[in-house]
């Protein structure tokens, strides 16, 4: 992309005859080397037939919810959670602990398409960090959050009723997952931007960086999905862009608690998280988080009925991206 972008202002120059403009052009290939030689990047791009959608004046910006949602999407969310802390695991036969020092990532696709849902892990891993030489590859461990029952690698599931059933019919594990998250399938779509967030920004309202907000009791789930009650304190930044889709920047700072959070294996987790900084990149044009850059202090328990149960505790980076279309 920054050799294109020098190559077309070099092409530009066969063009120009003009002194002045050759000396403009010479200008913005220098620039652009500078940039690239000290690490500037260019601001993300901005998808027109979004840009058209939000609701800007000179006093600010309106946070849309007017806008009918999307019943088709897609979502690419890649996740990842740098760990430096202690696991404790307890079963029916010992109780452990070690420590908790590595990154989890996990990346997945996921789709909406009226009352079916798909959810596919499309990479999963948990590594140490490299020692010594730094060539070296890291470590992959088997994921120390999931029980050795739990696959939530592929699943299609279609909303009846008030129920969820497996796609197909007959499979004996993707029937016990959906009975399990047909009660908190709401949580589960709000919080992987397939379903909009429950509760947004007043209508009435223009934002300017450095406004701040305070987010805590019945409006926390407007940014926190499930069961959960704290409270977070929001300044607006800057304007930024998540794979075209614009949105405004909020660093956010402190804590709260959350019950029961499910995910895709039929798992459930008890979270106790501080903010200690971070930022989250929300929408202006759907009552949608779609970025988070945090760094936290995490204590979290995580298990399912039968299966072995977790605890770890520590810091944790966190660092979440929810590609969104609606095609």
């Amino acid at each position: 992309m920054k050799n294109t972008v020098i190559t077309s202002i070099l092409c530009a120059l066969a063009c120009v005859s003009c002194d002045k403009a050759r000396e403009l052009a010479d200008k913005a290939v220098s620039d652009v080397r500078e940039k690239i030689a000290t690490g500037e990047t260019a601001a993300p791009a901005v998808d027109p037939e979004l840009a058209a959608l939000v609701d800007e004046t000179e006093d600010g910006v309106v946070f849309r919810k007017d806008l009918p949602f999307p019943e088709n999407i897609e979502v690419k969310e890649t996740r990842r959670q740098e760990w430096s802390g202690r696991l404790i695991v307890r079963n029916e036969i010992e109780s452990r602990v070690e420590t908790l020092k590595g990154v989890r990532s996990t990346t997945r696709t996921l789709a909406r398409s009226g009352v079916e849902i798909r959810h596919q892990i499309e990479d999963s891993a948990f590594t140490l960090p490299a020692v010594g030489d730094e060539e070296s590859a890291p470590k992959s461990l088997a994921d120390p959050f999931k029980s050795t029952a739990s696959d939530e690698s592929s699943i299609t599931l279609r909303k009846d009723g008030d129920t969820w059933q497996p796609v197909p019919a007959g499979d004996f594990r993707s029937a016990f997952i959906a009975r399990e998250l047909s009660p908190v399938m709401p949580e589960l779509l709000v919080e992987h931007a397939l379903a909009p967030r429950p509760l947004w920004f007043t209508a009435k309202k223009r934002f300017k960086p450095g406004d701040t907000l305070t987010v805590a009791g019945d409006s926390l789930p407007m940014l926190v999905a499930g069961k959960a009650v704290g409270e977070l304190k929001l300044t607006f930044e800057s304007r930024d862009a998540v794979n075209g889709h614009p949105c405004a920047v909020f660093t956010v700072e402190g804590d709260f608690t959350r019950e029961r959070f499910p995910d895709f294996a039929g798992q459930f987790s008890d979270e106790e998280i501080t903010i200690q900084s971070g930022k989250l990149w929300l929408s202006l044009i759907h009552p949608l988080v779609l970025r988070e850059e945090l760094d936290t202090i995490q204590s979290v328990r995580t298990g399912a009925d039968g299966s072995p149960a977790s605890h770890a505790q520590g810091a944790v980076k966190v660092s979440v991206t929810r590609e969104w279309s609606a095609p």
